[in-house]
């Protein structure tokens, strides 16, 4: 299914919302939420909408209810919440669209918030599942479990760096907490794709009423054409190396991926890192890096101008490293 952005859903589904911002902006709170709650029952992962909806309900909390109120009701159980629970491995979609009736009611709802973010991540709706978790995490600061979620969230949803300072922060606290590195296991082991967050408001850019987006939606630099993915790898990958300097994986696909990239010197640091790490001896790390400096080689040799006074003699010179370089292997052998 996956988070979607106004230019990705269904034209009847984009009008609702258009609807609501529209309401939003007359401060009808009421006519709002019930315009994006029959959006979001057509696209659960309209990440924009939801966001719309969030601010909605808070608005019609504050028309309709005064403080003490409010704060009685804050974090009550519903009836709807017990149902939502049962469902919410079997029909993630249906423990949200639960969850959002609680927060119609009562936009502050830990648990349902809690429900909602635990429910968009078997959804596979990390940005969804952020929306809630940002919220939990200004509430509770300090709570592990929420930091887990949200460094989770984070991560599948492309915010690699931001995934990683929370794993880390954790660490401090628990260098051998088994959940954070279960977590920075899994950051390493998931397909990496260029981190391009979903705009959020790009259906509307102008309308007053839209909501602003969150650090989490803002949509990051554009890497360099043709070298997005490996771009992607690195940026990836050295923020996970921050907290695991001596993680063979990280040092190995950093190094693969500054080769692919043709930058032999950084691949070359990050292959012999992960040498030491592994004693000193790795048979397929050694002719790895061997094969690597080949490359190097015949990249300096192709980058030569012919027409250079001194072509010669750097050719000549590039020649007696590549020699001794095969010399060496071939004592190693013996």
């Amino acid at each position: 299914m996956g988070d979607k952005t106004p230019e990705q859903v269904p034209e009847a589904c984009a009008k609702l919302y258009q609807g609501g911002l529209a309401a939003l902006e007359k401060n009808e709170a009421a006519s709002a939420i019930a315009s994006f709650m029959t959006a979001l029952e057509m696209e659960p992962g309209f990440v924009a909408c939801r966001q719309a909806l969030r601010q909605a309900q808070k608005k019609a909390a504050e028309q309709k209810q005064g403080f003490w109120t409010r704060l009685v009701q804050k974090g009550r159980r519903s009836p709807s919440l017990s149902e939502a629970d049962v469902l919410l491995h079997v029909q993630p979609l249906k423990t949200i669209a639960l969850a959002e009736r609680v927060l119609n009611q009562d936009p502050d709802n830990a648990t349902a918030h809690k429900l909602l973010a635990k429910a968009a991540l078997a959804a596979d709706l990390p940005r969804t599942a952020l929306l809630s978790l940002e919220a939990l995490a200004q509430e509770h600061p300090e709570h592990r479990a929420i930091k887990l979620e949200l460094a989770e969230a984070l991560a599948k949803s492309g915010d690699a760096s931001s995934a990683a300072a929370i794993y880390g922060q954790l660490l401090k606290d628990d260098p051998q907490d088994g959940a954070v590195l279960r977590g920075l296991q899994a950051m390493s082991n998931h397909p990496v794709a260029a981190e391009a967050p979903l705009p959020v408001n790009s259906h509307d850019a102008q309308s007053p009423a839209a909501p602003t987006p969150s650090p989490a939606f803002q949509r990051q630099p554009e890497a360099v054409p043709g070298t997005v993915a490996d771009d992607a790898v690195i940026k990836r990958f050295e923020a996970l190396l921050v907290h695991g300097p001596k993680n063979r994986k990280f040092l190995t696909t950093l190094a693969e991926a500054y080769a692919r990239k043709g930058m032999f010197d950084q691949s070359l640091s990050f292959y012999h890192q992960a040498l030491n790490v592994a004693g000193g001896k790795n048979p397929g790390l050694e002719k790895t890096i061997a094969e690597t400096t080949q490359k190097k080689f015949d990249q300096e040799l192709s980058r030569l101008d012919p027409r250079a006074p001194d072509y010669a003699a750097q050719c000549e010179r590039i020649q007696n490293q590549r020699l001794e370089l095969q010399w060496n292997e071939m004592e190693g052998a013996h």
